[in-house]
């Protein structure tokens, strides 16, 4: 899946734009979108969804295109030089609320018990930390998106859905990073 940049979202119709979102809302656990008011929104939400999606689609969203320069008079053709490869970084996931990122790497623990309904996604991230001993954010992540379905329509869940849920326990106080 392509990423865009914010000049290159400004010359989508609005319909494309919230097609755009829904396929990232998708990736995220985000609700789709049937219209957006203005395109400015449109624009501004569909970055926002782009950062935190990237990472799932390993790709890092496009920065703003340089200005282009005339063209160089042809020369001799110079020989290829490939690009060296970065080191990996940590896998964050983060929200396009703020700067706050969510570290997998962390470890996870319940800092006070909380009454989850069955068959709920509380109960199933609950049930993940439980499971290991130190269990990681990734750890419980790729439990919970094993495991867990939708009751009612039986869809699967994703990663940023599960995230969003941990990070929502851990602002409760119900979880905490150690």
């Amino acid at each position: 899946m392509n990423t865009y940049n914010q000049a290159e979202l400004t010359t989508l119709k609005l319909a494309d734009i919230a097609d755009l979102y829904n396929q990232y809302a998708s990736i995220t656990g985000d609700k789709p979108v049937t219209k957006f008011r203005d395109k400015a929104t449109a624009v501004k939400r569909t970055l926002g969804i782009q950062e935190i999606a990237a990472p799932f689609m390993d790709v890092e969203p496009e920065a703003a295109p340089e200005p282009e320069a005339a063209p160089e008079p042809e020369a001799a053709p110079e020989p290829e030089v490939t690009k060296a490869t970065k080191a990996p970084k940590k896998a964050k996931v983060g929200s396009s609320k703020g700067n706050s990122k969510t570290d997998m790497t962390s470890l996870l623990e319940i800092a006070k018990e909380r009454n989850n309904k069955e068959e709920s996604i509380a109960e199933a991230v609950f049930e993940a930390v439980n499971h290991f001993s130190n269990p990681t954010v990734q750890q419980v992540v790729d439990q919970v998106v094993a495991t867990y379905k939708k009751p009612r329509s039986n869809v699967t869940i994703t990663q940023g859905f599960v995230v969003s849920t941990i990070r929502y326990f851990v602002k409760e106080g119900s979880l905490k990073f150690s």
